[in-house]
């Protein structure tokens, strides 16, 4: 007498709703029936936005249960154990494998990657109940394990339409007049140390090298006529130096723009020696600070100047958020790059011991979004600091001198990058770690 088992038509029933799922999620499935020794299917990826099939596959094991808990099953997640044999031969596929969980009873199904157990219990895999239900939302997440990690430019389309992008520069606006001269010193360091003992106020928006002077500021009538020639000062157009293309006269104009713009900045911002970051000034000792700025859409603010506390009530680090700046021209245009980071001291002032490795931490952390609203904020704040009529540094009464900055217009990608695909990292990722306090 034939008969058909109960758990062969429970399996069946997961492998259709499997299917059924995947193309759902825009994939292509393909079963494989009788002849499958260890996968019951596999997923071809197929580009969203023309239907192309994209020749990129993922082999797909399906695991039905009619009813019952997964082991250690709670409200947040559950275990599962894969036989050895089945991991035995999975290892050796050429193509990603996901283990795809089945539950009948109230239509669940969770998936994971089967290389994604740690180095100790490669067979048992965590799943998370929010994370890894195989659902439409995870699409992006499988499609990413089909980026090829020991080549360069493989490529997988993003499952999502297309979305705004913010290039993280701002175009520079430069003053219309530079003042150039010959300066009584050989060097920007001779020249300081004059400076110096002048008046400890005396402004630092200027360079000397080769004795040669150039600075948006007028030297003449102000502490800087100590360091120059002053028969030999001209004001003369900028475009004569900043679209020079002398390699050297480049660089001596970017370093000029990168003290103007830390001067410009000085009474909100100071400058990190050793990143080369300019980060938030604290107000004080072991005391936050608050910055409000637009959004893209509100009126917003961020904690800029952050002190951590211990269980026991004492500062372990004051976080500064900070942001490195690049001057570059492109074609005749100056555009300052921004690249947000952070610097961490011990109470507001002093450099923190553990600053590098705070600052991986925290970057480990940091989602797309967090980057985005960083930039914004820097953005906000050079365009801000371009428009001030009274701007009372150093008694600059007027802008002339002043830098000023102007937002680029965001780029519409035909496609976009999912968040989960960013921060998608190599599948053994987790085995890894297991292994880090051996580094």
């Amino acid at each position: 007498m034939k008969k058909l088992s109960q758990n062969q038509l429970a399996g069946q029933r997961g492998e259709h709703l499997v299917a059924e799922r995947t193309l759902a999620m825009g994939f292509a499935f393909d079963s494989r029936n009788r002849l499958e020794t260890g996968i019951d299917g596999i997923l071809e990826l197929r580009d969203p936005q023309t239907g192309q099939t994209l020749a990129n596959w993922i082999g797909a094991q399906v695991k039905t249960t009619d009813s019952g808990a997964y082991t250690y099953e709670d409200e947040s997640g559950f275990e599962y154990l894969i036989k050895a044999d089945d991991l035995e031969y999975w290892s050796g596929s050429n193509i990603p494998v996901i283990l795809v969980l089945v539950r009948l009873c109230d239509n669940s199904m969770f998936w994971k990657a089967v290389d994604t157990g740690s180095l100790s219990e490669p067979r048992r895999l965590r799943f998370d109940k929010t994370q890894d239900r195989f659902e439409k939302g995870a699409a992006d997440r499988i499609a990413a394990l089909c980026v090829a990690r020991d080549r360069l430019g493989s490529y997988v389309p993003p499952m999502r339409s297309g979305e705004d992008v913010h290039l993280t520069m701002v175009r520079v606006v430069l003053p219309g007049e530079i003042f150039v001269g010959s300066s009584l010193f050989a060097s920007g360091r001779d020249a300081a140390r004059e400076l110096a003992s002048v008046g400890p106020h005396a402004p630092f928006d200027w360079v000397v090298r080769n004795r040669r002077f150039l600075s948006f500021r007028d030297p003449l009538g102000s502490p800087l006529s100590e360091i120059v020639d002053e028969g030999s000062v001209e004001s003369i157009e900028t475009d004569a130096l900043s679209l020079v293309d002398d390699v050297d006269d480049e660089h001596l104009f970017i370093e000029l723009l990168a003290r103007t713009l830390s001067v410009q900045l000085e009474e909100d911002l100071t400058y990190d020696r050793e990143s080369r970051a300019l980060y938030f000034r604290a107000p004080g000792q072991n005391k936050g600070r608050k910055y409000r700025y637009r959004s893209l859409v509100n009126e917003t603010s961020a904690d800029v100047v952050t002190v951590w506390r211990g269980k026991d009530g004492h500062v372990g680090s004051v976080r500064h958020h900070a942001f490195v700046p690049g001057f570059q021209r492109i074609g005749d245009e100056w555009l300052l790059s921004i690249t947000p980071t952070f610097v961490f001291t011990r109470d507001g002032f002093r450099p923190h011991y553990s600053s590098g490795a705070l600052i991986a931490g925290k970057k480990k952390k940091e989602k797309n979004g967090a980057i985005r609203g960083q930039f914004l904020m820097w953005r906000h704040l050079l365009v801000k600091s371009g428009q001030n009529t009274q701007h009372q540094l150093f008694d600059r009464p007027d802008r002339n001198s002043l830098l000023r900055f102007e937002p680029l217009d965001a780029i519409k990608m035909p496609l976009a990058v999912p968040e989960e695909a960013w921060r998608r990292e190599d599948p053994n990722a987790a085995s890894m770690v297991d292994t880090e306090w051996l580094l």
